[in-house]
């Protein structure tokens, strides 16, 4: 068996358990969302998520997308991320791998940071008396772009100097 089928019968359990601990429906539609977001790499927002259950001939509705992932965050199989984005943004946490995110505080811009040194002080941080489900760092700048444009900005103009020296 592969891992990827592995892990799509493991959050299927997980799912399955935590709708019948409080007594909900077991949906198909709950399940082929569940699954597309397994398949997926990376952060979506709902709407690329409906976008993907369209491609998968599984259409659902916005509002059963916005349903379902609110449904997998308290299931904790779904983490939504807390940038201030207009759109939420998704991401799978089942598995154990811990992620650093760069944040660019002006154009929005988010990217993974791959440092192996950083996600293994993540991975060897003991938290006595509280159970860690997934581990998720932000951090908060610019990116290389915006940092070219704000220096740009704090650059007094050709025009601007002239007019000083006359």
């Amino acid at each position: 068996m592969s891992e990827q089928n592995n892990l799509q019968e493991i959050v299927a359990e997980r799912l399955q358990a935590y709708l019948k601990a409080r007594k909900l429906r077991h949906t198909p539609e709950r399940f082929a969302i569940l699954e597309a977001i397994y398949e997926t790499e990376g952060t979506f927002t709902a709407e690329q998520l409906r976008e993907i259950m369209e491609k998968k001939r599984f259409p659902v509705s916005i509002a059963t997308v916005y349903a379902t992932t609110r449904l997998l965050v308290e299931a904790n199989l779904l983490m939504r991320h807390p940038y201030n984005s207009a759109s939420a943004l998704f991401e799978r946490i089942i598995d154990p791998y811990p992620r650093v995110y760069l944040v660019c505080g002006k154009c929005g811009n988010i990217s993974q940071l791959k440092n192996k040194e950083l996600l293994n002080v993540f991975e060897q941080t003991r938290t006595p008396r509280f159970t860690t489900t997934h581990r998720i760092a932000y951090i908060y700048g610019f990116c290389s772009k915006c940092q070219r444009s704000l220096r740009y900005k704090k650059r007094p103009s050709i025009k601007q100097k002239n007019q000083k020296h006359t």
